[in-house]
C-alpha cells in the first residue's frame, strides 16, 4: 500500500506540472554530497557549474575571469538586512552584472554581463529540484521545492499534507519564516515564495505577510473551465510558463521604500493576477495605437478601490518605457483629488523613480 504522504501528494504532481512547462528535473539528494550527480555541498544555494555554463553561453565575449567575477559579485552581497540584499541581487538579475573586459585595441571598457536572457526564455535553463537540503545555522534545512534559473535559485514551494487536518497553509508560511532564519542565504536569490495544501495555493515575496499571499487566476479561463483544476496547478501553469516568469520578475516585482527619504527599508512586492494581465493588456493596446498608424487612443484600465491601480501604473510604466516605438517616453498622470495625486507621486518614488518623478505644484505647471 502506497504511503499518503506530502510527497506523493503534493511534490509529484508539482515536479509532473513543471515538466510540463518544460523544466529539467533533478532529485535533491542525487546532485548533493553522497549522491550520484554531485554537484553542490549543503552550503551551496546557487548551482555554480550551472551559473558558469550558462554565463558563458549568454556572454561568448567573457574571459574566465570575468565569469569568476561574476559568480564573486552574484555571492559576495552581504547585508544584515534580507530586503536590501535581495534587491541587489534582483538588480543584478535583471540589468546584469558589471565587469571589465579589453577589446581588440587593448582598450578596458565596462558592460553588463547577463545572468538571465529575458528576451530569448529559451536561451536559460529552467530547473526544479525537490529535497533540496540545506546546511543551516544549526540544522540541515529541506525547502520541498525549488526552482532554479541558470543556477541561481528564483523560488521556493512549501507543502503541506492535505490530510493532515491540522496543518494549514498558515502552517506553511510559519515554515517558511523558520527557513529565513536559518537559511537566509536561499532568499537572497528568492523572487517567488509559494505555499500549498494542494487544495489552495498562494503566492508572495520574502517580505509578503500570510494576507498577502494570494492565488493566481488564469484571465482567460472562466470558473466553469477551471472547476476541478487545483489552485496549485493553476499558479504554477500561470506563473511559471517561462515567458511569464521571465516577465514578472524584469517588470513586475518592485521595492518599496518605507518612505520618500528613507531608503534603507524596503517592502518587496510583486503584481496580482489582474494587474499582470491589464497591464500587458495596456502595454500591447500602448503599441497599437502609436501614431502615424493609430488613433492614439489606448482605451480604459479599470480598478476597483484598493486593487492596486497605483502599483499598476508603476508595473505600466516598468515597462513602456522600454519600448523602442516611444523612444523615451514622458508620463503625466493627472488625477481628481490631492490624496490620489499624492499617493501617486509618493508610490514612484518609493519605488525606483526618486530622481524622475515631479510633482506638478500647480494647474500652470
Amino acid at each position: 500500500m502506497i504511503k499518503i504522504n506530502e510527497q506523493n501528494l503534493t511534490e509529484q504532481p508539482l515536479i509532473d506540472w513543471f515538466k510540463q512547462l518544460g523544466y529539467e528535473y533533478e532529485f535533491g539528494p542525487d546532485i548533493s554530497p553522497g549522491g550520484i550527480l554531485v554537484e553542490r555541498d549543503f552550503k551551496d544555494v546557487i548551482l555554480e557549474n550551472r551559473l558558469r555554463s550558462s554565463l558563458k553561453r549568454l556572454n561568448p565575449k567573457l574571459t574566465e575571469k570575468n565569469i569568476d567575477e561574476v559568480v564573486y559579485k552574484l555571492k559576495k552581497v552581504e547585508n544584515p538586512n534580507l530586503e536590501i540584499n535581495n534587491k541587489e541581487i534582483w538588480r543584478m538579475l535583471v540589468e546584469g552584472v558589471r565587469v571589465d573586459i579589453e577589446n581588440k585595441n587593448k582598450e578596458i571598457r565596462g558592460i553588463f554581463a547577463k545572468v538571465i536572457d529575458f528576451k530569448d526564455p529559451l536561451n536559460n535553463e529552467f530547473l526544479v529540484i525537490n529535497q533540496f537540503a540545506i546546511q543551516g545555522s544549526e540544522n540541515i534545512r529541506r525547502p520541498d521545492v525549488v526552482i532554479f534559473i541558470n543556477g541561481i535559485p528564483v523560488a521556493v514551494f512549501e507543502l503541506k499534507n492535505p490530510k493532515i487536518e491540522e496543518v494549514t497553509l498558515q502552517t506553511a508560511f510559519e515554515q517558511l519564516q523558520e527557513y529565513k532564519k536559518d537559511i537566509p542565504e536561499l532568499f537572497k536569490y528568492n523572487q517567488i515564495l509559494a505555499i500549498s495544501d494542494l487544495s489552495e495555493a498562494r503566492y508572495g515575496t520574502i517580505s509578503s505577510s500570510l494576507e498577502w499571499f494570494k492565488a493566481w487566476r488564469e484571465e482567460e479561463n472562466s470558473e466553469e473551465k477551471i472547476k476541478g483544476v487545483s489552485q496549485l496547478e493553476i499558479l504554477v501553469k500561470g506563473i511559471f510558463q517561462k515567458t511569464r516568469l521571465l516577465d514578472i520578475i524584469e517588470h513586475f516585482i518592485v521595492f518599496e521604500a518605507d518612505s520618500e527619504k528613507d531608503t534603507s527599508k524596503f517592502t518587496k512586492k510583486i503584481c496580482l493576477y489582474h494587474q499582470y494581465f491589464g497591464v500587458n493588456k495596456a502595454v500591447a493596446r500602448t503599441l497599437k495605437a502609436i501614431k502615424p498608424n493609430g488613433d492614439g487612443k489606448i482605451g480604459v484600465l479599470w480598478h476597483t478601490q484598493g486593487s492596486g491601480k497605483t502599483l499598476s501604473m508603476v508595473f505600466y510604466v516598468n515597462k513602456v518605457k522600454e519600448l523602442a516605438e516611444l523612444e523615451g517616453p514622458t508620463f503625466v498622470f493627472l488625477t481628481d483629488r490631492n490624496d490620489l495625486d499624492n499617493q501617486f507621486y509618493k508610490t514612484f518614488l518609493r519605488t525606483g523613480y526618486n530622481t524622475l518623478a515631479k510633482q506638478a505644484e500647480t494647474i500652470v505647471d
